[in-house]
């Protein structure tokens, strides 16, 4: 079909991919967030590996249609969740969408990355 052809097809790999991207900031006065995350593009077999605060939380998770949840429990102050490409699964970029959520369910980010083998994808979560 022309449309699973066009998924399968391989984004055209840009320079800003090799680099790390900055997801931005988000504030909350909760005590967590729900950090959920999926492939947007084509389900390849993407990969990432998940930090919090330098600690590895998920050593390999695989980025599927549907969204998975983490559970990042908050430090005072700034807390980083850094997602880190482990590969580009069958059709290059590593690519996914990645939503938080606050403690009450209220949106707090949106955002998506495009990243090479081994770049960083970084969301820091201000706790108030």
């Amino acid at each position: 079909d022309v449309m699973e052809e066009k998924w399968k097809k391989d984004r055209e790999i840009k320079e800003e991919y090799r680099f790390d991207q900055s997801l931005g900031n988000v504030v909350t006065k909760g005590k967590f967030v729900e950090v959920y995350c999926r492939d947007h593009e084509y389900v390849d077999g993407d990969k990432v590996q998940i930090f919090v605060n330098g600690e590895l939380v998920a050593r390999s998770v695989s980025l599927h249609a549907g969204f998975q949840p983490v559970l990042v429990t908050l430090q005072d102050g700034f807390n980083s969740i850094e997602f880190v490409a482990l590969n580009q699964g069958s059709s290059g970029p590593n690519t996914a969408e990645l939503r938080v959520l606050s403690e009450k369910g209220e949106q707090l980010a949106k955002k998506e990355w495009n990243l090479l083998t081994g770049a960083k994808a970084q969301l820091i979560v201000v706790k108030n």
